[in-house]
């Protein structure tokens, strides 16, 4: 089922209508039709399926008819270098898919990527969240320092940082996050300064992967 993003969900038999930009997409790019039903949900959580009535002003008008139960999982944070090109932006599509809640850059010793494209990136992450299901869309801060991170992570979390060759990582009950290096990997002074904060070293196996795959790859073993 076709899934566009609201301003807010309303109560099932309530009539609605979306923004300029998602109506564009129903009506002109998706085709959708008055009487089709589609999903819409706001990025907070929340969601339900609706029903196409009519177009006013070039905008969908559309009913609630039911709204999703509210999925709640342990909060998964990712704490990663900032990388190069589009690799970052396949990590954030990647995480978004995978259920992440919130995305930290951070600027290491190794990073060869400079500049804050967050716009771009709550773009990708909005664009994931609507095309694999999920009603929430991830938070994703500007690259800042390492310290400034670290010392933000919340005091219930499960902290990790992966490191080759450190035993494999475990999948905890609660909330969680893990910190992995850019290209090139953590240096020896960032990784003593993880540990300081409490993180635990964890690996992913034998085989050196590159950071988007690495994040993919802890995040599919966390959720």
């Amino acid at each position: 089922m076709r899934r566009f993003r609201a301003e807010t969900i309303p109560v099932p038999g309530e009539a609605f209508t979306l923004g300029k930009d998602p109506s564009h997409h129903l009506l002109r790019v998706t085709g959708i039709s008055p009487g089709e039903s589609v999903e819409v949900f706001d990025g907070r959580g929340r969601s339900c399926f609706a029903v196409l009535e009519s177009v006013v002003d070039g905008c969908a008008v559309l009913r609630a008819t039911q709204e999703r139960p509210i999925v709640i999982r342990p909060k998964r944070l990712l704490i990663t270098g900032l990388l190069k090109g589009s690799s970052f932006d396949s990590l954030v599509r990647m995480s978004t898919e995978l259920g992440v809640d919130q995305i930290w850059p951070v600027v290491l010793s190794r990073s060869v990527a400079k500049g804050d494209r967050l716009q771009r990136w709550n773009r990708i992450a909005a664009s994931a969240a609507g095309q694999c299901g999920r009603s929430d869309i991830p938070e994703i801060r500007s690259p800042a320092p390492l310290s400034d991170c670290l010392d933000d992570v919340p005091s219930d979390m499960v902290r990790y940082v992966l490191v080759p060759g450190s035993p494999l990582i475990e999948r905890p009950e609660g909330p969680a996050a893990v910190f992995l290096g850019a290209e090139g990997g953590l240096s020896k002074p960032e990784i003593a300064q993880s540990v300081e904060a409490g993180f635990q070293l964890a690996g992913l196996g034998t085989l050196t992967l590159r950071a988007e795959s690495a994040a993919a790859a802890v995040l599919s073993r966390l959720l």
